[in-house]
């Protein structure tokens, strides 16, 4: 699951040993093809990032990989619902209070991600 991650934005700036850490205490997620994950409207209360199959809105357009970075570290509403594409989508859910002491830890994460995600609204 490491090399998934670090293909990632935000988490290919993370060595291993904190990508390790990342993944002992984020619960890895399986949502089947279509499955709502995020509702438009709603404030995430979790960072997903994908590591098998896809993200994608209601008509079908990909969302990237890493998703809400924004909602979570600026409060912000989700601008879309965010359901798993046709195939699925196994995500790693990464919480709240943990990406906050990710940011805070390792700020060269948040850059990359804003960089990197194509989440700037």
């Amino acid at each position: 699951m490491i090399q998934q991650l670090r293909s990632l934005p935000g988490f290919e700036a993370l060595d291993d040993e904190v990508l390790e850490r990342i993944v002992a205490r984020a619960p890895l997620r399986t949502a089947a093809p279509g499955q709502l994950l995020l509702a438009a409207g709603t404030v995430a209360e979790a960072l997903f990032a994908c590591i098998e199959g896809a993200l994608v809105e209601t008509d079908g357009t990909a969302i990237p990989p890493v998703y809400d970075a924004p909602g979570l570290l600026f409060g912000l509403a989700a601008p879309r619902d965010c359901l798993a594409g046709p195939v699925g989508a196994t995500l790693l859910a990464v919480a709240k209070p943990h990406l906050f002491t990710i940011a805070r830890e390792y700020p060269e994460f948040v850059v990359s991600l804003m960089q990197r995600s194509g989440t700037s609204r």
